[in-house]
């Protein structure tokens, strides 16, 4: 990574990120998870009260030679629709695969939990 820089505080649920590279003991859900958002679309239409009301979004936008697919995107999507998991304090969503359509987004993965030492046998 580079050098360390000034961190802005931030008041929000992060979008999909990476833990320290380290061994951690967790559980994981036998059932698999389909989540299916729109690719494009105007946050208005999903919810008028989102945070982006008034903006439009294209989760796997560019051209032919350059997709970029847009994570916050993701994560603001599954607000406005809705559908943003339903997870306690321990367990997370675990994505396994992106599946990026004309008009959709299907996101699959698992809930986990993570063990505390004391949980651990």
């Amino acid at each position: 990574m580079a050098k360390e820089v000034e961190n802005q505080k931030v008041i929000g649920t992060p979008t999909m990120l990476l833990l320290p590279a380290r061994h951690y003991v967790f559980t994981v859900s036998k059932q698999e998870y389909n989540i299916v958002i729109p690719r494009k679309g105007k946050y208005a239409d999903l919810d008028e009260n989102a945070c982006d009301a008034d903006g439009e979004f294209d989760i796997f936008a560019g051209n032919k030679n350059n997709q970029v697919l847009y994570l916050p995107s993701i994560s603001k999507v599954l607000f406005a629709t809705k559908q943003y998991p339903d997870l306690k304090e321990d367990e997370a969503f675990s994505p396994m695969a992106i599946k990026v359509t004309k008009d959709e987004v299907i996101i699959t993965g698992y809930i986990i939990k993570m063990m505390k030492e004391k949980e651990i046998s």
